[in-house]
């Protein structure tokens, strides 16, 4: 049988687009990406070195069109915006960085977390988080502004005094004084161009760790005649729930103490959930309380049982921070879920006490709205939570 020829195919090859359209595709890339994708051809190679895809990349950030530059100016300020947008979103404090045996103490408050967002003339703010004295309400205050400056380049300060705001690999950040990391950013680029994870990790970790260049930044990055400490935070990388994930991420709700408090669940590799109460940073617990674990993820669908409702309806929902009572409140459950677990389940080299009454079998209720609750026996209460944020945005800000 003879072979039939082959029939061309009408359509749009990469080499036919236009210059904005392969503009735009770069802009999505990250830049180790965006090399290699380059490398494919000519017009690629001409679009990753083009004086127009800052531009490109800031339209797709949402962000004021730079002025134009000269090409190595360009280079920069591509990197810079890489680089802004790259510390969006949710970051913790460690507790390291907040409280030294020197008893020298953050020029920040205590706050354990921190939200980077987009601000007003293409900035991006840095602002900290704290529970509040107002119901759900989450404190604000002020931390590190970023810019670009004239020349492309990423500028920080802290109020009035120039810090430094440096990755360490890609989930940990450093905050330092500006004059301890000049020259670390060629010494950046250059580690994040193919470096392993854990060479970038121990090279970044030795040089800024908290005891590192003591003797550099005692002469400068003073603040109110203290020396400013570096402070480190790494990324909360799931801050919100999915559908596949209905309890990851973020979350505040009133406790059993009636304060305002956050609660950070993750899933990990093995399928189980783990809630931990994220507060100050000079508690004993680092910040960082466990609460409940389970590698138990299968919820209970509707119809539920008599005994689970009963289970439910005879609890009263923690109320306001200000209240000394709480209130009935019977809301729609969409789907429940059996937990037991313990502190030594969740990390055994924890020194507290076994005899918390939260320590035996709890119940989590996923209501309608997304929102859940959860309560332990030996308790008639349920602490439900709300979320933090909604698409990159803190909700219930208190500036």
């Amino acid at each position: 049988m003879e072979a039939l020829p082959p029939v061309a195919v009408a359509g749009t090859v990469l080499e036919d687009l236009p210059e904005d359209a392969l503009l735009a595709i770069l802009a999505l890339l990250a830049p180790t990406d965006a090399a290699a994708a380059a490398c494919a051809c000519r017009r690629l190679a001409a679009a990753a070195s083009s004086p127009s895809l800052p531009l490109a990349l800031a339209l797709r950030l949402g962000l004021p069109p730079p002025r134009p530059l000269l090409p190595a100016s360009a280079a920069r300020l591509l990197r810079s915006l890489h680089r802004l947008r790259r510390l969006l979103g949710l970051w913790r404090r460690l507790p390291s960085s907040s409280f030294s045996g020197s008893g020298y103490r953050s020029t920040s408050s205590s706050s354990s977390l921190a939200a980077f967002e987009w601000a007003p003339g293409g900035t991006l703010a840095a602002s900290l988080l704290a529970p509040s004295a107002r119901g759900l309400a989450v404190a604000k205050s002020p931390f590190v502004t970023l810019s670009i400056d004239e020349t492309g380049e990423t500028v920080a300060a802290m109020g009035d005094v120039p810090v430094s705001v440096n990755f360490v690999g890609n989930n940990h950040i450093v905050v330092e004084a500006a004059a301890a990391s000049s020259g670390d950013d060629d010494d950046e680029a250059a580690m994040e161009g193919g470096s392993p994870p854990e060479v970038m990790y121990m090279h970044f970790a030795n040089r800024r760790s908290p005891g590192a260049g003591r003797k550099r930044r005692s002469k400068q990055g003073r603040r109110r005649g203290r020396a400013m400490e570096a402070e480190h935070f790494v990324r909360i990388a799931d801050a919100e729930p999915t559908e596949a994930r209905p309890l990851q991420g973020l979350w505040k709700g009133i406790s059993e103490s009636r304060t305002l408090e956050f609660y950070l669940v993750t899933y990990d590799d093995i399928g189980g959930i783990t809630c931990r109460q994220v507060s100050d940073t000079r508690g004993q617990n680092s910040g960082f309380t466990p609460i409940f674990w389970t590698t138990n993820t299968t919820f209970l669908e509707q119809p539920f049982s008599e005994k689970e409702l009963d289970h439910y309806i005879r609890r009263e929902h923690i109320q306001g921070v200000d209240s000394d009572h709480a209130a009935t409140e019977n809301r729609a459950i969409s789907r429940i879920l059996c937990i037991n677990s313990s502190y030594d389940v969740v990390d055994h080299h924890l020194s507290a006490p076994l005899d918390d009454m939260r320590n035996v079998e709890g119940r989590i209720w996923l209501y309608d709205d997304g929102t859940f609750g959860f309560g332990f026996s030996g308790s008639n209460s349920i602490i439900d939570l709300k979320h933090v944020s909604s698409d990159g945005c803190i909700l219930d800000a208190l500036h």
